[in-house]
């Protein structure tokens, strides 16, 4: 009995575990190098949050990041960071993606 116990409960942690790390690969933020006076703001049908220069959003689709950071950078203007499903943008990445904003 107690053996089945046991395994219930490793069994919850277990998906509960796996249920956090999924809502970390399926999130986003960003920095922007100067605040934003918008809130929220919706972009590829998700609901973004902002406070100053940061925004974020809990679940966003999976899209290169790449194209992703142009895509805000485009809406918003110039990102110092960008994270997007479990993957940052190193500054390469972040001057490929900035180009948007310059163009917009």
């Amino acid at each position: 009995m107690r053996t089945a116990v046991f395994a219930g409960l490793t069994a919850c942690a277990l998906m509960f575990a796996g249920l956090a790390n999924a809502a970390d690969t399926e999130s986003a933020s960003l920095k922007l190098k100067t605040a934003t006076t918008t809130e929220q703001f919706i972009h590829e049908g998700v609901v973004w949050r902002c406070k100053a220069d940061a925004c974020s959003a809990l679940t966003v689709p999976s899209l290169p990041v790449g194209r992703a950071c142009r895509k805000l950078a485009g809406q918003l203007g110039e990102v110092t960071m960008f994270n997007y499903r479990g993957k940052t943008l190193d500054d390469a990445g972040l001057a490929d993606c900035n180009t948007a904003a310059k163009k917009g």
